[in-house]
């Protein structure tokens, strides 16, 4: 049967820029959340976690489901939760002011509950997309299949650059043209849902690796490879630092830029534009080398953005080169593990993009905002111990190993958001119009506003500037592991692409080249790498 692959292309390639302006808009919301929920730095850590949690257990699962049900049910499941999401987000408002009337105490809380389960069930969907395209591009483009992921995956960062000039537009005081109730801006990814979901419903899919097989047991042969189960821990530490990094981002640049969203506008403009030409790039370097190069680039410009940089320009260098090491990080792996294990199918992706999504879920989100808090409040107590005294909870924060008492949100919403000129600031309507701040502390706050809000934005951009370089020693991690898969398989003879039948070919002649005698294709019987 013949199918429209153009079509589920794009079909495919709009489900992740769904995703995209979904993730850019909600990381862009922590102002507004703190501003009318007093949502802090790790409550927001911990929305931003849940927009993974999901993805993690049911790319994994979904993919398991994939094989058993086919393509197209999953895409439709994803489909109706996906705007079940965007529904959510719009009763946080009511909600909140109907909970604060009748028990302020449990309103923050509560509206917390509504943003974190409403993330949740969009990182479902998002898991849905991933476990049902990923092996979906493979088996319509099985000749390139690590040069059609990546153009795939380009969708993430496009949706990114398009959610987040959306936000810088309409979201939060700083917004270009006009400020938007954020809930309108976090919702915007359903209209893009509704495209794909129009696309998709006439369309006709192709059979599953497992239906072909006609054996559901050999999808899971992957997990008795020890290289396969290095490439999970491996892709683990991927999600930590591209995702968990680009959830933070926004924020970690809040007082560098006038519109800190533009980095990560700028960053996914870049990813999206080099996913584009990953295809001759794998031709000339095969994929592990590819991934071993980016991940020592990503750790320089990890650690090149966690210096002292007040030059705007220089920032955008240092963001320009971290992202040409993260760029193909996701989709390679995804195309290494297609190629190397096509027998598992949707099931050897899903789990790679599992292990990614739960470590960013679950440790990358929090702890980076856990290390940001810790960095932040230790600065600010050693630098200007009256301010912390004033800014800081009564309460010990524990997080990830790190006890301190964090900056109030509501506080250092107000010193975060105030311009200063001269180091002062031109004037202290941020704290008297924080309703989430007592009134018997405002006066104080307000005398003490010229000194405070320059400590406490120093500090922040301190935490943030430790959290990037403690965070750079995940791709160094990631560095040893594919150096050790390049010796691995220059021990075996090299790299290869396995293909259904048990036979192997060269990457190269995988992607279309001739074997040496002008043939076609070279095989050579499978490795036992199983």
């Amino acid at each position: 049967m013949n199918f429209a692959r153009g079509k589920l292309m794009l079909a495919s390639f709009l489900t992740l820029v769904a995703s995209g302006v979904g993730f850019a808009t909600r990381t862009a919301a922590g102002g507004d959340w703190e501003r009318e929920f007093n949502i802090g730095g790790g409550d927001f850590g911990a929305i931003l976690g849940a927009g993974f949690l999901g993805f993690g257990l049911m790319i994994f699962f979904g993919g398991i489901l994939v094989e058993k049900f086919g393509y197209k049910r999953l895409l439709m499941i994803a489909f109706v939760l996906h705007l079940l999401s965007a529904a959510m987000l719009f009763a946080a408002n009511p909600l909140f002011a109907s909970w604060r009337a009748s028990d302020p105490a449990t309103a923050t809380r509560n509206v917390f509950q509504v943003l974190f389960w409403s993330a949740f069930i969009f990182s479902i969907c998002q898991g849905l997309y991933e476990a049902v395209i990923n092996p979906l591009i493979a088996e319509l483009y099985p000749e390139n299949k690590t040069h059609y992921l990546n153009i795939l995956h380009a969708g993430w960062p496009a949706g990114m650059i398009v959610g987040g000039l959306f936000a810088a537009g309409f979201i939060g005081e700083n917004a270009w043209f006009m400020q938007l109730p954020w809930e309108w801006a976090l919702s915007s990814f359903a209209i893009v849902v509704l495209l794909y979901g129009v696309m998709v419903i006439p369309e006709k899919f192709p059979e599953t690796v497992g239906e072909k097989a006609g054996n559901f047991a050999t999808v899971f042969s992957c997990f008795a490879s020890i290289p396969f189960l290095v490439l999970v821990v491996i892709h683990a530490l991927v999600g930590y630092m591209e995702l968990g990094v680009d959830s933070w981002m926004t924020k970690l640049m809040e007082n560098l830029l006038p519109n800190s969203i533009l980095i990560l506008v700028y960053t996914s403009a870049l990813m999206f534009i080099l996913r584009f030409f990953a295809g001759p790039i794998v031709h000339k370097v095969n994929p592990i080398g590819l991934l071993f190069g980016s991940s020592v680039i990503a750790c320089l410009g990890l650690l090149w953005l966690g210096q002292p940089i007040d030059n705007v320009a220089l920032i955008f260098v240092a963001a320009t080169f971290y992202s040409f090491g993260k760029a193909f990080l996701w989709p390679t792996m995804l195309g290494v593990v297609g190629e190397r294990y096509p027998r598992s199918g949707s099931v050897a992706m899903g789990a790679l993009g599992a292990a990614g999504m739960i470590c960013v879920g679950q440790i990358a989100g929090p702890r980076i905002g856990a290390q940001q808090g810790y960095e932040m409040s230790a600065q600010l107590q050693q630098v200007a111990p009256a301010t912390f005294d004033r800014y800081a909870d009564t309460d010990t924060t524990s997080s990830w190993g790190y006890e301190y008492r964090a900056i109030n949100a509501a506080k250092l919403n107000a010193a975060n958001g105030t311009e200063l000129e001269n180091g002062k600031p031109r004037n202290t309507a941020a704290i008297t119009n924080a309703e989430l701040i007592p009134e018997a502390e405002k006066k104080g706050l307000i005398a003490n506003a010229g000194t405070d809000f320059q400590a406490v934005q120093a500090s922040y951009l301190h935490g943030g500037r430790r959290a990037l370089i403690l965070t750079s020693y995940i791709p160094a991690a990631m560095a040893v592991g594919f150096l050790g898969l390049l010796v691995y398989y220059r021990a075996i003879g090299g790299y290869k692409v396995i293909q259904l039948d048990g036979s192997e070919v060269s990457h190269e002649a995988a992607a279309g080249d001739e074997a040496p005698d002008g043939t076609g294709p070279e095989e050579t019987p499978a490795s036992s790498e199983y």
